[in-house]
């Protein structure tokens, strides 16, 4: 009886940490600017936090590739070159990646990348 007690508490204590590591994302290493990572907050996984995001940090007449028709959250840069970044973002089951680049503190273009 106290090995199997035993055995049930190891097996949940297991279970409790493996689901409770964060499923193996890591966290990027990649710096970004501060306009970026301001965009990057506020995607909350909502299509509506998309689109504010985007009017906050677009610049005028920017093409958004109809970014902010998908549920994007928890947001990272998986590599920068000069002022672009390629972000990657969870949209349900999916995920979706984005190059987008910046210039004065605006995004001024979005190029969808596609889904995984």
């Amino acid at each position: 009886m106290k090995k199997l007690l035993l055995s049930v508490t190891v097996l949940a204590t297991i279970i409790f940490f493996t689901s409770c590591g964060g499923g193996g994302e890591k966290k990027s290493s990649v710096k970004v600017s501060t306009e970026m990572q301001d965009f990057m907050n506020n995607l909350n996984g909502r299509s509506a936090s998309v689109t504010v995001a985007l009017e906050q940090f677009g610049a005028p007449g920017l093409d958004d590739k109809d970014m902010d028709m998908y549920d994007l959250a928890t947001p990272k840069v998986l590599e920068a070159n000069g002022n672009c970044y390629l972000l990657e973002c969870k949209s349900g089951i999916t995920k979706r990646k984005y190059n987008l680049c910046w210039e004065g503190g605006k995004i001024i273009s979005v190029e969808d990348k596609g889904m995984e």
